[in-house]
């Protein structure tokens, strides 16, 4: 029990070394119901890190929630306020990043965010997703007009798996799970990246 425990408080001290050294923020993207808002503010938390969720400040600066911005000018226009969010992002060190569900359209801000954050994917199931989401028709999720979640789930995985860095599956872990499995692969993902460097 003694050396589990020392192993892990060294682990522990070993990722928190290397990821201030690696300076790189963290941006996680994923479907609804996948948990960026939920796990990115208790990641920042742990790392003891600032949090930005990219929806909140679209609906802060538009007055009004995503919903309605859909109701009102349509789901291109909403996937327009989130490429112009992202791209005016000023991303500082030590920042956890939960950006909209439809931030990989743009390839812009993708690229804008993939500078200065490592891009992680929170990946779960269908029936997990929907299982999850209570308020699906009026959540603010930005798709064509009779577009299935279905549907949208296949048109966005690809992108998902395009531009992130890491691929987390959280379709059968607690919150407190998923930010331990996010923070192990984190940690393995930087020591390789490090390792490599010193090469």
């Amino acid at each position: 029990m003694l050396r589990a425990s020392l192993s892990e408080n060294n682990m522990r001290k070993d990722f928190f070394s290397i990821i201030d050294e690696q300076s790189q923020s963290i941006a996680l993207i994923g479907m609804p119901g996948s948990g960026k808002s939920t796990i990115g503010k208790l990641l920042a938390k742990s790392l003891g890190w600032q949090f930005v969720d990219t929806d909140d400040q679209i609906q802060l600066q538009a007055g009004v929630c995503l919903q309605d911005i859909l109701d009102q000018s349509g789901y291109l226009f909403l996937r327009e306020l989130e490429e112009t969010a992202l791209c005016k992002m000023l991303i500082r060190r030590r920042t956890v990043v939960a950006t909209g569900g439809s931030a990989v359209y743009s390839q812009k801000a993708m690229s804008h965010i993939s500078r200065n954050t490592t891009i992680i994917y929170l990946q779960a199931s269908v029936p997990i997703l929907l299982n999850r989401i209570d308020n699906l028709d009026n959540r603010g999720i930005a798709c064509k007009p009779n577009q299935t979640f279905e549907d949208l789930f296949s048109e966005r995985s690809l992108l998902y798996q395009k531009y992130s860095d890491l691929c987390v599956d959280c379709g059968k872990s607690t919150v407190a799970q998923t930010v331990a499995k996010v923070s192990s692969q984190l940690y393995d993902y930087l020591r390789t990246d490090r390792s490599d460097e010193t090469r």
